[in-house]
């Protein structure tokens, strides 16, 4: 029997290829605003002094000292002193501020704001990048910013923009240090929540990914998962599908596909060996259940991985 993993979400993130970016830290003097058009990158603010509103869509969000919000779907928004003010475009700020230019009239600072994206292959079908919400809001409390924001965002300030060997480096895995706190923080705040990331939060769900996750590469059975986390098979099947939004064993092929994808992108490893990698026997089986998930054989999608690097490397 496999031993049960420690961190499915540390498992997903790799899968889906995270990397974290800051675009700036920088002071705000009213008035101040700035619009992010929508687009694929899931982007953050953290407000390190003082405080500012979010508008998205037709919502107001007022954020404070130690606030942090995170966008995963890439909605377009805005960050205001006041919603009554007008904005200049996101880019526009951006360009400034790494210019050394303000891009606002100068003044008393009314917030200070550590902004960035995190980027993911979009195109991986896992129930966690389906099921994450257009909005994270984690709230300070009364005795300020959370103290993981405390201590990663020093780090990270101290790091940008500066010229020194393995930088940028620091900055990427500080980022994505910040995405798993508050995605660490949103789980525990899911109560009654449903989704994947509700589902990370429910105990025995939660084992049961973390078993799937050791076990993929061997023939594991419901029965085995079922025993693992303490549930009948039935109870496991019902709360699986109800937090997941599939059975375990439809998730164990989708993660098992995963898997694969994740080792044909990574070189030229022969497929009958990635076949046996993720729990299967049979190359051609393999190639069947990798063409259902991925619309593709193995050879054809590591043909595309290929021509995608060459054409990258000719840029």
């Amino acid at each position: 029997m496999p031993e049960i993993s420690d961190d499915p979400i540390s498992d997903i993130l790799r899968l889906i290829r995270l990397k974290g970016c800051v675009y700036f830290q920088s002071d705000f003097s009213s008035p101040w605003g700035m619009e992010m058009s929508a687009g694929p990158f899931a982007q953050y603010h953290a407000v390190l002094h003082g405080q500012c509103w979010l508008i998205l869509g037709g919502e107001r969000h007022l954020l404070n000292i130690g606030d942090v919000v995170l966008l995963p779907q890439g909605d377009a928004h805005a960050l205001v002193d006041s919603p009554a003010t007008s904005t200049r475009p996101g880019i526009e700020v951006l360009s400034a501020i790494q210019s050394g230019q303000k891009p606002f009239p100068d003044g008393e600072t009314t917030a200070r704001l550590l902004c960035g994206h995190f980027e993911f292959d979009r195109t991986m079908k896992h129930p966690f990048v389906r099921d994450l919400p257009r909005l994270i809001h984690i709230k300070s409390t009364s005795n300020g910013p959370p103290n993981w924001l405390a201590a990663i965002t020093p780090m990270l300030v101290s790091n940008i923009g500066v010229a020194q060997p393995g930088t940028n480096t620091i900055v990427e895995r500080l980022a994505e240090v910040l995405l798993i706190q508050v995605l660490r923080s949103y789980l525990l705040d899911q109560s009654g929540e449903h989704g994947f990331l509700a589902a990370l939060g429910d105990r025995h769900i939660n084992d049961a990914l973390k078993f799937i996750h050791v076990g993929a590469e061997r023939d594991i059975t419901l029965a085995e998962v079922a025993k693992a986390v303490g549930l009948s098979r039935s109870g496991l099947a019902t709360k699986f599908k109800e937090l997941v939004g599939d059975t375990p064993m439809n998730y164990l092929t989708s993660w098992r596909m995963l898997k694969a994808r994740e080792i044909l992108q990574s070189g030229s490893v022969p497929l009958v060996e990635v076949a046996v990698r993720v729990g299967y026997t049979s190359e051609s089986a393999f190639s069947r259940a990798f063409k259902r998930e991925h619309g593709q054989s193995p050879g054809a999608f590591r043909h595309s991985v290929e021509r995608s690097e060459d054409a990258q490397a000719v840029v």
